[in-house]
């Protein structure tokens, strides 16, 4: 299910992990922020075409595939971080967030 983005973006957006990629949607239009392919990031090669989870917090978008975590800017889908874990075969990668 995607995300819906709840950060000081005047336009209420959604983020959406599909085929190695996260897109920043405007929910009102469905019109594309911007878009992201992992395989383009450092380390993220094996994401391409893979299932992406992904979840808002705090104005960052964060996506995970394939054992590497991935931590977008909400405004242009910038890398801010990663983690990269060593693979053990194919699978998808799930992401939990705790919430005060």
């Amino acid at each position: 299910m995607p995300e819906r983005l709840t950060s000081e973006r005047s336009t209420a957006c959604v983020a959406v992990g599909h085929a190695g990629s996260v897109l920043l949607l405007e929910v009102a239009s469905g019109r594309i922020v911007w878009e992201r392919a992992l395989a383009e990031l450092p380390a993220g090669l094996p994401c391409g075409g893979q299932p992406v989870a992904v979840r808002l917090i705090d104005g960052t978008v964060i996506a995970a595939c394939m054992g590497h975590v991935f931590a977008l800017s909400v405004e242009d889908g910038s890398l801010l971080w990663q983690v990269n874990r060593r693979g053990r075969g194919a699978g998808e990668t799930s992401l939990a967030v705790e919430r005060d």
